[in-house]
């Protein structure tokens, strides 16, 4: 397994962001189904880089990565990390919802809006 470049690095953090915005607005439009389409492309990118396997397992320490990198990969060891009932398969949207609320922008600018 080859470590990525710092540049695939950066270019995954710029995509990660972008992402994460494009989420954010999604949720407000309740555009579910596009949230689900966006978040399955980036974590394919995100495995592309070999930061996660197909199993969506955390290959790398994310405390060395950049912010919203390591957010992501927290969520995602986080949601692998809750108790699931009747074994139901970890869905994009459990790893989601993780995620938006790990940011502090969705916290505060977003979320009191959406009641």
């Amino acid at each position: 397994m080859t470590q990525p470049s710092i540049e695939q690095l950066q270019a995954l953090e710029a995509e990660i962001e972008q992402t994460l915005y494009t989420l954010i607005d999604l949720e407000l439009e309740e555009n579910f189904p596009e949230m689900n389409t966006r978040f399955a492309q980036l974590l394919a990118k995100v495995q592309a880089t070999q930061l996660i396997d197909y199993k969506l397992d955390v290959l790398v320490d994310s405390q060395g990565l950049a912010t919203e990198t390591c957010t992501l990969l927290q969520s995602l060891i986080e949601a692998k990390a809750r108790p699931q009932k009747r074994q139901r398969l970890l869905t994009h949207r459990m790893i989601l919802k993780i995620w938006l609320r790990k940011n502090q922008r969705f916290m505060t600018e977003f979320l009191p809006q959406m009641f």
